[in-house]
């Protein structure tokens, strides 16, 4: 027999070989890739152990998945989980190297299951990949303190206080407040001299009526420093009226008066707009300017139709017929201890009637109960313009007085008040040693 040649056609069969190459990469493609999908979904919206390590099992190349269960097992509170979450943490940020995320928290576990080398090393690394971050800050200085290492962890701090103040900086002057035992110089300069930092640290002392110190850091800021932190300065105000420092009080008064382009009249032993050639306003607008609060049945404000001298008076009219307990003009004015004063002022009256009318009186303002000086009551009908003098010491701790009008105790169950009353030209006079200044 003859030797036949046979002709087998290879290119058809091979041919759709290699189409199905393609097609099974692809398949295998969206095989893991729904893997991926299906696991990173998995660990990141659904809180339970079970899931999130099913999600590791799905997509084990995932950071997110092993950072769920990483987070989990820590939550747990159980100290057997913790080298369990450091392990997946550990995974997390060797499957994303550049995520400063994995590696502040593999950090900070590692500092929890006592490995403080291999916590620095982390938490450093999370540092470099994101500098502007304050919380890699935080923890490493955090780290740093409980190691001993003051300088180098408010270092770390202070950054972390810079780049986010609203949330680490008042924690930052907590911990430097403790850590040094309330010594401000030392805290001062844990927390960095930067006018927020100068700033908050001022408002910290203020709320623990630190109030000295707080005054010397206001007098270390220059004049753009302070108005930044001008609010925080209305507050130390505050404080010293609390604390009756009124003399501390004018005079910080007066440098925020002076900042804010307004500059007050208000000065030791003055008066201010005695004479209400000027508007007088509700209280809190100037502590050292008349105090007029609003009373139902009652109407108070400037005359320009009837005065003794200059353009303005000051009316009060009543019309009630309840009783009126009227409390509601006032001034703050700062005075020296131990020191004799007098008091002047006119007075005019109209249709007046009430069994308890107005009264002049000069309080201590650091005891309101004790009264310096009064005023008679003033008579019931009408009267022009009648000057009133009253001579008055203050006492040893006296810093301020309140130069206040006020109705008396009501002799009747019922006391209202007709009529209208006009005062003008307030002058205070020092009797030992000159007159003081008024407005």
């Amino acid at each position: 027999m003859k030797d036949q040649i046979k002709t087998i056609e290879l290119r058809a069969a091979w041919g759709r070989v290699l189409l199905l190459v393609p097609v099974a990469l692809m398949a295998l493609c969206v095989w893991y890739g729904m893997r991926w999908c299906v696991g990173n979904t998995m660990a990141e919206w659904l809180p339970d152990i079970n899931a999130a390590e099913a999600a590791t099992r799905l997509a084990p190349g995932d950071p997110q998945a092993h950072f769920t269960v990483a987070r989990l097992r820590e939550r747990s509170f159980l100290p057997e989980e913790l080298p369990e979450a450091v392990r997946h943490y550990e995974e997390a940020a060797r499957l994303s190297p550049n995520d400063f995320r994995y590696f502040m928290e593999l950090g900070r576990v590692r500092g929890l299951v006592g490995d403080t080398r291999g916590s620095e090393a982390a938490l450093r690394h999370a540092v470099e990949l994101a500098p502007t971050y304050p919380e890699p800050r935080w923890y490493l200085g955090n780290l740093l303190l409980r190691q001993g290492r003051a300088a180098e962890a408010f270092a770390e701090l202070r950054r972390a206080g810079e780049a986010s103040p609203g949330k680490f900086l008042p924690q930052v002057i907590e911990l430097s407040w403790r850590y040094y035992d309330a010594d401000v110089p030392s805290v001062l300069a844990a927390v960095g001299n930067s006018a927020r930092a100068r700033g908050q640290l001022m408002e910290y002392l203020i709320n623990l009526k630190r109030l000295d110190d707080a005054r010397q850091l206001w007098e270390g800021f220059n004049a753009e420093e302070r108005k930044l932190v001008s609010a925080t300065g209305e507050k130390l105000l505050l404080r010293f009226l609390e604390a009756k420092r009124f003399h501390d009080m004018l005079a910080l008064h007066r440098e925020l008066a002076a900042m804010g382009g307004t500059p007050t009249e208000a000065a030791p032993e003055r008066l201010t707009n005695g004479g209400f050639e000027s508007a007088v306003g509700a209280p809190g607008r100037n502590p050292f300017e008349w105090q007029v609060v609003p009373l139902a049945g009652v109407q108070i404000g400037l005359d320009e139709r009837v005065r003794r001298e200059g353009a303005r008076s000051l009316r009060i009219a009543f019309n009630s017929t309840n009783t009126i307990s009227f409390r509601n003009i006032s001034q703050l004015v700062t005075v020296e201890p131990q020191t004799r004063y007098r008091l002047e002022y006119y007075v005019r009256r109209e249709d007046l009637k009430g069994e308890a009318t107005l009264v002049t009186q000069i309080v201590d303002a650091g005891q309101p109960d004790r009264v310096l000086a009064s005023a008679p009551p003033l008579a019931a009908g009408t009267a022009d313009w009648q000057a009133v003098a009253l001579d008055f010491t203050t006492g040893a701790a006296t810093q301020g007085l309140t130069l206040r009008v006020v109705s008396p105790q009501c002799p009747s169950a019922i006391c209202p008040i007709f009529g209208k009353v006009w005062y003008d030209n307030f002058n205070l006079q020092r009797l030992d040693g000159g007159a003081a200044a008024n407005g």
